[in-house]
């Protein structure tokens, strides 16, 4: 197995598989409520609902880069705002989610492995994610998400 493929294999395992460490990110998901999905349990904090949002806007935006975009802030911005995203149902949101995901999982998994220690961006700047190579900002994406999850998970169970 190459280095893409182990990345995306890792990439997987977290989202939809069964990673060592416990639950996947599909499966905290499946057990949120569309109403636990919207609740904020202390002024100043997020949603379940806009931790999505976030997870879903870095996954696509490091996906934009891997296919030869330059680095910059999400199209849908770091904490997108929910209310751009009103339309869409807790069951839609996390089906988009997972859509970026497959979709990143397959650009690791055909991204030139001679470009993995490649630097993205010019210069270190970490709330972007640049001056680091390929391979740490998709080791970068999978942490950020495994985070989250977890975070999900435990609001889900403070809910």
């Amino acid at each position: 197995m190459n280095r893409n493929e182990s990345l995306a294999e890792e990439c997987y395992s977290t989202i939809f598989g069964d990673p060592w460490y416990g639950s996947s990110v599909k499966s905290i998901l499946d057990v949120v409520t569309k109403n636990n999905s919207k609740v904020k349990i202390a002024p100043n904090t997020h949603s379940i609902e806009e931790i999505l949002l976030h997870m879903w806007s870095w996954t696509e935006e490091v996906n934009s880069r891997l296919c030869g975009g330059l680095p910059k802030e999400p199209v849908m911005d770091d904490w997108p705002k929910l209310s751009d995203f009103q339309k869409l149902s807790w069951a839609e949101l996390k089906k988009q989610f997972f859509n970026e995901s497959k979709s990143i999982i397959n650009t690791i998994r055909n991204f030139p492995e001679e470009r993995l220690d490649e630097t993205v961006g010019i210069e270190r700047n970490a709330p972007l994610g640049t001056g680091i190579s390929f391979a740490s900002m998709i080791s970068g994406l999978i942490q950020h998400n495994v985070y989250h999850a977890a975070q999900i998970s435990l609001l889900n169970k403070c809910i």
